[in-house]
């Protein structure tokens, strides 16, 4: 429908525009010519007034004095426009078409480079900004709600393997299941399982909580998926009920990096940068090698340092790369040399990836270094590769995705 009165609008706008100029080719008199006429009309009157006995000669005489001045400024002024060349009836019209064509060509260029035709309607309460609405704090399905209409909700994954297919089966099987057990905890925990698998985030993280409420003590490895499936349904906003998920984690398991994270994620949202860093930074100190989240909170970590002012947290050696005593050298070298070591070392680092392609570090690493060269094409096949290789790992997509941000 929308498309449909644009288009008649444009059809109308256009219209519009041509016609004047089409018109603009027959003869038009100017507001001069226009007072000549007048003028002479009244000195015609002044003799009828005279014969009738109206006014005396020497009434008459007066007024036939200061018309007549008034048409001779009159004459003068349709003489000065004369020498103005008006423009050919031909280019008018070719100017008139050519606005009728191209001003709705060019907002028709607009709309399909910044318009969303095919997104929903958006009901009147949420038609204001998407980032005021955001700083309210929504609670999560406010904010889903919210991410949605305004065309930001991630979207599933296409089912283009046989694997993603058989999941998508395996869905339906499980729901039907549980509509007959509903208290069946395994099969609703494969459900969510297999929901986040598939990127349905927001029905996993409400089979998450449905578990929750029924499980008998807290248990930290639901914890922690509920509050992934959350944030992932949010586009990566953590809304209060995620935070407090959080902070009951870290209380149970103040090691968790899941939990640790993402409160001070929340605290970065609430515009607590400060404690935030201050959590990212003991997270970096505790980080070891085997931790894949460690370039992902480094980067949140650093992007919050630069918000605020302040340097960056050192990088854990692990993630470090070139020693101390690399950097000296790098720094004696001349520009081309430099340039020509950095680039082995990212070679060397994609070439081990190539042999052992489970790596994730490595492929964080890696992008990130390609970030920061520029080469744009072998980001965007690391990219690539690294989705592909950990496509059954959403934590592992959460950091690619976060790393490429």
């Amino acid at each position: 429908m929308f498309i449909v009165l644009a288009g008649a609008l444009a059809v109308i706008t256009a219209f519009a525009l041509v016609v004047p100029f089409l018109r603009a080719g027959a003869a038009s008199e100017s507001r001069a010519a226009y007072d000549a006429q007048a003028y002479r009309a009244q000195l015609r009157e002044v003799d009828q007034d005279v014969s009738r006995g109206v006014l005396t000669e020497t009434e008459a005489e007066a007024a036939r004095i200061e018309i007549s001045r008034r048409l001779l400024t009159a004459t003068d002024a349709i003489e000065a426009e004369g020498g103005a060349p008006a423009a050919p009836d031909d280019l008018r019209t070719r100017l008139g078409i050519g606005a009728a064509i191209s001003i709705p060509l060019v907002a028709v260029a607009l709309y399909l480079g910044i318009g969303g035709a095919g997104r929903p309607d958006m009901l009147l309460d949420t038609r204001t900004d998407f980032a005021e609405q955001m700083a309210q704090r929504p609670s999560q399905k406010r904010a889903e709600a919210i991410m949605e209409r305004s065309g930001f909700t991630p979207p599933p994954p296409p089912l283009d393997t046989p694997e993603l297919q058989r999941a998508a089966e395996m869905v339906e099987q499980v729901e039907a299941v549980l509509e007959q057990r509903p208290n069946d905890a395994t099969g609703r925990l494969l459900l969510a399982r297999t929901q986040m698998r598939l990127g349905r985030h927001s029905e996993a993280w409400r089979n998450y909580e449905l578990l929750l409420t029924k499980a008998p003590k807290p248990d930290m490895n639901l914890l922690g998926e509920t509050i992934e499936s959350m944030v992932a349904a949010t586009n990566g906003y953590v809304s209060p009920e995620a935070e407090t998920i959080a902070t009951r984690g870290a209380e149970f398991a103040p090691d968790d990096a899941r939990f640790r994270h993402y409160k001070a994620l929340a605290l970065s949202q609430r515009n607590k940068t400060e404690e935030a860093l201050g959590l990212w930074t003991e997270m970096l100190k505790d980080s070891e090698p085997s931790d894949t989240w460690g370039p992902m909170v480094y980067g949140y970590a650093s992007e919050a340092a630069e918000n605020l002012g302040v340097p960056a947290p050192p990088r854990p050696v692990w993630m470090s790369g070139p020693t101390q005593e690399d950097m000296a050298a790098a720094d004696a070298m001349s520009e081309e040399d430099r340039d020509a070591m950095i680039d082995v070392m990212v070679t060397s680092l994609a070439e081990r990836l190539a042999k052992q392609p489970d790596n994730l570090t490595g492929w964080l690493r890696l992008i990130h270094s390609y970030t920061i060269l520029g080469d744009t094409e072998k980001r965007d096949k690391a990219i690539e590769t690294a989705r592909s290789t950990f496509a059954d790992d959403a934590k592992a997509l959460e950091q690619i995705e976060a790393v490429i941000q």
